[in-house]
Order: structure tokens, then C-alpha cells, then sequence
């Protein structure tokens, strides 16, 4: 994470059980959680459909209850190729996509439509060796199949997304980073605020 600058680091295809947290070494905290006993990730594109829906709607349940005004990003491994077409949907993709859209990427196409998210490693020009995240055993298939996330509503402050080769990750995926600058607007102090803050009452005196 220091090599790379990262300060939040989602890792997917993890082994821990139950919820929990630890303070590692560098003073970071990992934080994880898991309902079951079951190692479960995204479906892959050959998987059945009721095994889809059930993740999309498990994905839907845990992302309704956000506030409407906080940062939503999801992140992760998705197994979803959203391909290069942005004609399929330009509301949420970018021009710099990779490859042709499948199954999957339909099914996260409609997922970030209803919750009015845009799909990051589309919205950036970069050579396709940065664009793709995921590499065969055999070395003859790549694909962009871990994704980036973020609310249109915020769209200008993500700044690039994109992968990266040379991180040791230690599996067939790359580490992919997007970088997000947010500007906060300072909540205005009402006049309530500075009489406790001042205690005016006391000029009454």
C-alpha cells in the first residue's frame, strides 16, 4: 500500500470468516465480514442464473440503504465484461472500454443503472495493457473484469482508474487503482451555533 500510495485497499477472494477487525503493522486497519461459512465471490459468466440473481440481489440489499447524498463506490471483482460499445449504455460508460460486453456485464450494467453509477476503468484513455485486469493461467485471455464503481453525482472527482501490472498480488488479477480527489463544502455556522459557541447570553448581563 505505501509503495502504491493507496489509502483504501479493497481486497476480493479473501479466506476470513465471522466479522471482525485488526490493526496490521503501518498502523492499518482491515476490516472483514462474512455471514456464512461459505467461501462465495461473483458468479462467474457460466454460472446459472438463479446463482446471478441471487448475488445482484444480495449486491441491491447492502447498496439500497446508503444515504442518497454519501459516496457510494463498489469495488471489486466482479467477473463482468462491460466491453467497449458505450452506444449499450453512455449513460454510465465511458469511451475507453475493453473487449465486448457479456452476461455478466449486463447484469452489472443494469445494476449500476439503478443505482446511478458510472463504471471508472471506462471513463479514462489508457493503452489496453492498463485497461485490463485479469490474466488466463495460459497467458492467452485478458480481460477487465474487476471494477470501480462511483456515483455519477460524483463523477468529476474521480480523477483515473486503471490497472496495474507490477504489483505482486500473488494470483491471476491485477491491482487496479483509481484515484478520487473529494471537495467537502464547510457546513455554515448559524447564528444558534455561534451563541453557543460564544455563550451571548452572557451579554445580557
Amino acid at each position: 500500500m505505501k509503495q502504491y500510495n493507496i489509502d483504501i485497499l479493497a481486497i476480493s477472494k479473501t479466506r476470513w470468516k465471522g466479522v471482525d477487525q485488526e490493526t496490521l503493522h503501518h498502523g492499518y486497519v482491515l476490516l472483514y465480514s462474512r455471514e456464512d461459512n461459505h467461501h462465495r465471490a461473483a458468479p462467474t459468466n457460466e454460472a446459472d442464473d438463479d446463482v446471478k440473481d441471487s448475488f445482484y440481489e444480495t449486491l441491491q440489499a447492502v447498496t439500497k440503504d446508503i444515504p442518497k447524498h454519501d459516496v457510494l463506490c463498489v469495488v471489486g471483482d466482479l467477473n463482468a465484461k462491460v466491453g467497449a460499445d458505450r452506444k449499450y449504455c453512455p449513460e454510465i460508460l465511458g469511451l475507453h472500454g475493453l473487449g465486448q460486453i457479456n452476461e455478466n456485464g449486463a447484469l452489472l450494467v443494469d445494476f449500476t443503472l439503478s443505482n446511478d453509477l458510472v463504471v471508472g476503468g471506462t471513463l479514462f484513455e489508457h493503452k489496453n495493457v492498463h485497461k485490463y485486469t485479469w490474466t488466463s493461467p495460459d497467458g492467452s485471455t485478458r480481460n477487465h473484469i474487476d471494477h470501480f464503481l462511483i456515483t455519477r453525482r460524483w463523477r468529476t472527482s474521480l480523477l483515473d482508474a486503471r490497472g496495474y501490472r507490477g504489483a505482486d498480488a500473488q494470483w491471476d488479477h491485477m491491482l487496479m487503482i483509481a484515484h478520487i480527489q473529494i471537495k467537502l463544502r464547510a457546513q455554515k455556522k448559524t447564528q444558534q451555533d455561534l451563541k453557543k459557541l460564544y455563550d451571548t447570553d452572557k451579554l445580557q448581563d
